[in-house]
């Protein structure tokens, strides 16, 4: 049976906030994608759909081609995802999904890209109650500014 690994792909400021723009995603494109509908309401209407991409939400948000909508609890809807054939699934959500999937320990991998800039008061990618996890250091690359850390889940 298969397990898929899923890694958490967000941009934080520096100070540790969720930014609302989504042009930091990666290409799409023949990849697996979970997204919560807080994420996946700020997305561009055009997104290329070639490849798996799930949503978390009890109805569709908007016709989307190649789009499936899961009415399933996150955790719940990650473990069936993990189980099946293909690649990585990466994971773009806001805080409350983040915190859920976290809390089951279904994250593996956590890449982070951090953009130059305090945020202040704003949403803070990491909420109070998660378990201690141990993670390692895969990757750092800068470009721009921005810098993307890549972490993995030690188990």
């Amino acid at each position: 049976m298969p397990v898929r690994k899923a890694r958490l792909f967000t941009a934080v400021s520096l100070d540790g906030c969720l930014l609302d723009e989504m042009d930091w995603l990666p290409d799409t494109r023949g990849q697996s994608f979970l997204f919560d509908t807080h994420v996946w309401e700020k997305l561009e209407p055009g997104l290329d759909a070639n490849g798996q991409i799930t949503v978390l939400s009890p109805r569709p948000v908007r016709h989307s081609t190649g789009v499936q909508f899961d009415t399933r609890d996150a955790a719940e809807c990650l473990r069936a995802l993990k189980d099946q054939e293909g690649k990585t699934i990466w994971i773009c959500a806001g805080p409350k999904t983040i915190h859920k999937l976290m809390k089951a320990d279904l994250i593996d991998e956590y890449e982070l890209v951090v953009v130059p800039e305090l945020r202040g008061s704003q949403v803070r990618l990491f909420k109070a109650g998660i378990p201690s996890m141990p993670l390692t250091l895969k990757r750092v690359s800068e470009s721009d500014g921005l810098v993307c850390l890549s972490y993995e889940r030690l188990r």
